[in-house]
């Protein structure tokens, strides 16, 4: 037998074409129209009902301005120049860093809640979404938990008419439904609820409470609060806040914002009480000391006599002036001194501000102004960290080191100062020894007095200090002011219409792109004739489409079918491989069994049978023969049986009604051994009388990709047709044509696409078929498809 030189095609194999073919691209999704525009149609009217049924959020901001490091305290005085010795203790350093972490402290967040009881929201109940109420409630609510933390719960109000007039409702809690009363406290497992009277109008039948604890609330809060320092070269801090309701944002950012502004005077206000609780227990002890003293003078006079004393020492008085003056100076420095030195060394002092009473000592006030101002920054610290934080622990090191250097600075003062006193003490004891005439009880008489004016003078200074610190206590202000108050924007943020449409366009298109891609990936059968071009290069012939009926076609009453004429495209395209062939032997086979084999034989050769050539169908299919059944022939005998025999092949060949020129050879009985058989020398014999009888001779053979039968017959064939079926052939098995082109097993090789099916993704909506619609004939009931899904 002559073959056709295939080794074009093996060399094809080897080559790819990269051209990108944008309308085969849009074709594959084009198919799916129908799906795209559902899909369009869907999403948008959900996107609108999302717009439209979602609780709209708005955006509440403020800006607070914390001022610089000196504070306002009293620098902001006419007399502050009297308030240089305590100014260490006020103008503490504003840290706004600082400030911003108090802000987002639980403990203010927390104070807001229960000030405005935000655990107890009311909503109005709706038809698919329930409206949040704020301040426009016929009634107050106020709720006292068993326990701190409770788990979230809804209590439905409902108002009846026939209970309005006796300010009774009706409450439902789980499954449990009574009568209540405006004022009687509600009894649930939560706690206790009560319900008051507002004096506002009942606008709605029921009303949904919903109870949380605290802790959850302020949870809520602090995911929609967004403190922050939007400018890093100023001391203004921004407060956002996200809400469904404007006006409660409003005022949650507003008593967030006072709680902070009091809670930074108050900070202040300590450092004022501490000092003057500290300066008043002096004054008693200093008052009741001076009381003593001027008590002993009353007695001494008493018991001694004395009318006049000062005449009698005037002389000594007058010489001993300037030591006294100078001994009673230091002696109230002493006592100054001793009592700060024994304040700073008491354990339970560590944690209180150190009041500055010495203002002769520079090194000493400023040692006091650091550690006070320590002290606030730990008390600040210690609301937002742990005491094991590095922070907490580097501050408290520094506290450490500034205690124990004023009290070494005290203590050199006190030793500077006994010397001082000591030395005036020796001059003026000089001075006595001089004056040996001075008697005895005016002696006494001075001393009492020396003592008596000491604690009077420690006595006025102690007022006076107290004085300044009540009016420096009385002009602190807070380092925070508002700068722009709570405001709710006008339009809300959410939902974003724009956007929301946006993104329902997007998954329009999105979703039924995924499900091609999906469908296009995971596939794996053939369904598209790139799937058939991709995996190789041997060229299709024809392309059948899809037909209910399963036999030999009827071109009396099907002539004009789309089926009819695709196999007569067939039949022409046939004809010139055929050429001028005196006898035309033709191999069809496929990967599978049920790829159409007999279907496309039998139809074929009908079509060479009515243009006038003897056809011969042979059914070589030794193994599983379909083509007599489909003929409604007996395969009683036929070539099994004639391989064995020594009979005249004519006896088992049979005419076929449709057409007279065509006839079958049945495949007969199933023989054990079909290979055997297909490689008998009979074979070669049989072949070449056929030749002598037939125009076309067509033979139905196993498929190649399960046996070897049609290989073997395949030196008999001129032309060589393999079968795919679209939707049926999976796509691994096209392999199988390149082994063959591969290893020269079959040449003239040609691909027939069967039962391609009208709407399929097979040629992407390019079109096909002669003006009848492709794939069926005028009569075919195609199966409803709905966007590339078989119904």
């Amino acid at each position: 037998m002559n073959k056709n030189n295939n080794t074009a095609q093996k060399e094809s194999l080897l080559r790819k074409d990269d051209d990108v073919d944008l309308k085969k691209i849009v074709g594959q999704f084009a198919t799916y129209w129908k799906l795209y525009v559902l899909c369009i149609l869907v999403c948008l009217l959900l996107g609108f009902m999302y717009i439209r049924y979602s609780t709209p959020l708005y955006k509440v901001n403020a800006q607070v301005l914390i001022q610089d490091e000196q504070g306002s305290g009293a620098s902001s005085l006419p007399s502050s120049d009297l308030l240089g010795d305590f100014g260490g203790l006020f103008n503490v350093q504003n840290n706004v860093y600082n400030q911003l972490a108090i802000l987002q402290t639980k403990d203010l967040l927390e104070k807001v809640v229960k000030e405005m009881q935000l655990n107890i929201v009311c909503y109005n109940k709706g038809d698919i979404r329930d409206v949040e109420v704020y301040q426009r409630l016929p009634f107050t609510a106020r709720f006292e938990p068993l326990s701190d933390t409770i788990v979230p719960a809804t209590i439905q109000v409902v108002f009846k008419d026939n209970l309005k007039a006796e300010n009774k409702f009706q409450v439902s809690i789980g499954d449990t439904t009574y009568e209540a009363k405006f004022g009687a406290a509600i009894n649930i497992s939560k706690g206790r609820l009560t319900l008051l009277p507002s004096g506002l109008p009942i606008q709605s039948n029921t009303y949904l409470l919903s109870l949380n604890s605290v802790d959850a609330v302020i949870g809520g809060i602090q995911s929609n609060l967004n403190i922050d320092i939007k400018d890093q070269e100023t001391t203004v801090i921004s407060l956002s806040y996200n809400t469904n309701v404007p006006k409660k944002g409003e005022d949650i950012l507003q008593n967030l914002i006072e709680s902070y502004i009091n809670r930074n005077l108050t900070e202040k206000n300590q450092i004022s009480d501490s000092t003057i609780a500290f300066v008043n227990s002096r004054i008693g002890i200093v008052s009741k000391e001076l009381g003593a003293i001027e008590t002993d003078i009353q007695h001494f006079k008493q018991a001694n006599k004395l009318a006049d004393i000062t005449e009698q020492s005037k002389a000594l008085i007058d010489n001993s002036s300037t030591y006294y003056a100078r001994l009673n100076e230091l002696e109230v420095q002493l006592s100054v001194v001793k009592t700060m030195l024994n304040y700073v060394i008491k354990e339970e002092n560590f944690e209180r501000p150190v009041p500055s009473l010495l203002t002769n000592e520079p090194t000493f006030l400023s040692l006091v102004q650091q550690y006070n101002s320590l002290l606030l920054q730990k008390s600040r610290i210690a609301l937002s960290v742990k005491e094991g934080n590095p922070i907490a622990q580097n501050l408290n090191n520094q506290i450490t080191t500034l205690r124990s250097d004023i009290i070494k600075n005290l203590q050199n003062q006190q030793k500077s100062i006994e010397i001082s006193r000591d030395r005036v003490v020796k001059e003026n004891d000089i001075l006595g020894g001089k004056v040996y005439d001075v008697p005895v009880q005016e002696k006494q008489y001075v001393n009492l007095s020396r003592e008596r004016d000491v604690k009077q003078a420690l006595y006025l200074y102690l007022l006076q200090k107290k004085e300044e610190t009540a009016i420096s206590r009385a002009s602190n202000m807070s380092s925070a002011t508002v700068i722009s108050r709570p405001r709710a924007d006008f339009q809300p943020y959410f939902p974003n219409k724009t956007v929301i449409l946006a993104i329902s366009l997007i998954f329009s298109l999105v979703i039924p792109t995924g499900y091609v891609i999906f469908k296009k990936l995971f596939n794996v059968r053939v369904l598209s004739k790139d799937d058939i071009t991709q995996s190789t290069i041997v060229p299709i012939l024809a392309e059948i489409g899809h037909s209910e009926k399963q036999g030999m076609l009827s071109l009396d009453s099907e002539g004009r079918s789309v089926i009819a004429e695709q196999f007569r495209i067939f039949r022409t395209n046939m004809d010139f491989l055929v050429g001028s062939r005196k006898s035309a032997h033709i191999l069809i086979t496929s990967s599978m069994t049920g790829e159409g084999k007999s279907f496309i034989a039998s139809n074929i050769g009908m079509l060479y049978a009515y243009s006038g050539k003897k056809v011969l169908l042979m059914e070589l299919d030794l193994r599983k023969p379909k083509l007599s059944a489909m003929l409604n022939i007996p395969n009683v005998t036929g070539f099994s049986n004639y391989i064995i025999s020594n009979k005249h092949h004519q006896e088992f060949i049979k005419p076929i009604p449709q057409n007279k020129n065509l006839f079958l050879m049945g495949s007969g009985p199933i023989p054990p051994n079909p290979a055997e058989l297909l490689m008998s020398s009979k074979m070669d014999q049989l072949m070449e009388e056929l030749d002598k009888e037939f125009d076309i001779i067509i033979m139905d053979t196993p498929p190649i990709g399960a046996v070897t039968d049609a290989q073997i017959l395949s030196k008999h064939s001129h032309i060589n047709l393999y079968v795919v079926r679209q939707s049926y052939t999976l796509k691994y098995n096209l392999e199988i044509i390149n082994e063959l082109l591969e290893n020269d097993r079959l040449s003239n090789l040609y691909l027939i696409v069967n039962d391609v099916k009208k709407g399929s993704s097979y040629r992407y909506g390019y079109g096909y078929g002669y003006g009848y619609g492709y794939g069926y004939a005028e009569t075919d009931k195609p199966k409803k498809k709905w966007f590339g899904l078989k119904s």
